[in-house]
Order: structure tokens, then C-alpha cells, then sequence
């Protein structure tokens, strides 16, 4: 038996912290997806606009092809930037009934595909086969991501749990306290003038040049440019008094500056 649309999760988004998302959709309903992805966008909403996202359709594909082409319209009005629908019977179906307007399809990791989205796993990068010649690649792996910068966002009240602030095109300077279970994200770098007890997230949108400092260095998350390593990653030794953290290669250094 089918559970009822109010107790079916509308959809799923997965990847919050990566440059890429995947946005997989339960419930084609108008209204149950109207809600949850207007919810969703709400809890950051500068975060989530213009977010890239690759829709996956396939657990509502027997919804038929004019409730996906609804889906696909309405992640685009909930402000959403979709780049691809994820390869599979759905989107395959989608794309022969309407080619027009609607994204390509992308092979995911996992699903038989050749390209690759790394979800949680500390990794930011979609690893996509290229036809490119070795010089051409070369070329392209040396560009680094650049953020454009704006003025620096200074935030000095503390930052308590379940709070986010995120610092959109710029860095972010909190001078005050931030506790478990609170959440920064930065374009730029993360400064904090106090200890860090929650999620620091730097070069959110890729700048892999991006760096965090703090007073304190307690953190349950840091991450730069979608690389991270989790409190269970940090040793004792890496915690403690004005701390820097940065990114080598895939990897995050955490010194004391």
C-alpha cells in the first residue's frame, strides 16, 4: 500500500554544502512540492538562490510527462538554477516527450554512468568525461574558481545554535562567540575572534584559496571549497589556540598561526 502524500517526504535535497546538488523529488504533487521546496529555500535563502541543481526524477516516474515538465517548472520559479536532469528512465522519457527548454541529462556516479558527483564524501568537483585533448585539460584543471568578492560581512553578536550566516560573495569577520550547532558559509574566507564550537564552511562556491582562522579551534565541521573534515577528523593536537585552516590538494591543514 502506497503511503498518503502527507506522510511522503516532497523531496530530498542532498549535497547542501557541494557546488553541485541533487535535488530527487518524491512527490509530484503541486502543492506537497510547492511547500517543501518554498520551505527549504526559505531556511537560507541566500545560499539557495541561484544554487545549481541537477533534478532527479526517477522515484516519481510513473507521474507521467505532464507532472515531471511541472516539476521541472516549478524548481525553476522556487529560484532554483537547474543544469541537468540525472540520467535514468524518467529523464528519458521527459526529454523525448519535450526536448525543448529542458537541461541535458547527466550520468551520475553510481548509476552506471560515467561522470561522477560526490555526495558527502568531502569532494566539491562533478569529474565528467571530456573529449578534450591533454593540453586542453591541463588548460582547464590550472583555472582555478574565482568568487567575486563583496565588502566583507562583520557579524558581532554570538552565533548560537541552529543559527546560519552566510557571507555571499565576500568573506565573513564574527567577532563574538559561536556555538555547537551553529553554521557559517563564506564565498571568501571565515574569521572568527572566538571560539568556533559549530560548522565553518569557506569557498562555498569553489575559491579553494579560501581559508578559515580562529581564536579557538572546537569546530564540529570545517570545510573549504566542498572539502571537509568532521570533528571525529580533527586530533587533539590540531585543536586548540588560533588555529588556520587551509586546502592542499584535497586535503585540509589545520595549524597554528
Amino acid at each position: 500500500m502506497s503511503a498518503s502524500p502527507s506522510s511522503v517526504q516532497a523531496m530530498e535535497l542532498k549535497g547542501r554544502m557541494l557546488l553541485v546538488s541533487v535535488l530527487r523529488v518524491h512527490d509530484a504533487e503541486p502543492h506537497n512540492l510547492g511547500n517543501m521546496l518554498a520551505a527549504r529555500r526559505d531556511e537560507a535563502p541566500d545560499l539557495m538562490r541561484d544554487m545549481p541543481i541537477v533534478l532527479d526524477l526517477q522515484p516519481v516516474a510513473d507521474a507521467g510527462d505532464a507532472a515531471l515538465r511541472a516539476v521541472v517548472q516549478q524548481v525553476r520559479a522556487a529560484g532554483f538554477r537547474l543544469i541537468g536532469l540525472q540520467d535514468g528512465e524518467a529523464a528519458q522519457a521527459l526529454e523525448a516527450a519535450d526536448a525543448a527548454g529542458l537541461p541535458p541529462r547527466l550520468a551520475m556516479g553510481g548509476r552506471g554512468g560515467s561522470g561522477e558527483v560526490a555526495l558527502g564524501e568531502g569532494r566539491a568537483r562533478r569529474e565528467a568525461p571530456s573529449a578534450e585533448g591533454p593540453e586542453e585539460r591541463d588548460s582547464a584543471a590550472s583555472a582555478a574558481p574565482v568568487a567575486v568578492h563583496s565588502a566583507t560581512r562583520v557579524v558581532d553578536q554570538p552565533v548560537r545554535s541552529g543559527q546560519q550566516v552566510y557571507a555571499r560573495g565576500g568573506d565573513l569577520l564574527v567577532t563574538a562567540p559561536v556555538s555547537a550547532g551553529a553554521e557559517l558559509l563564506a564565498d571568501g574566507h571565515i574569521t572568527v575572534l572566538g571560539p568556533l564550537r559549530g560548522r565553518a564552511l569557506a569557498g562555498v562556491r569553489g575559491l579553494v584559496s579560501a581559508r578559515i582562522f580562529c581564536r579557538r579551534l572546537e569546530a564540529e565541521l570545517l570545510s573549504i571549497g566542498g572539502h571537509y573534515r568532521i570533528a571525529e577528523d580533527i586530533t587533539e593536537a590540531e585543536r586548540g589556540d588560533n588555529r588556520l585552516v587551509t586546502l592542499a590538494g584535497e586535503s585540509l591543514n589545520i595549524t597554528e598561526s
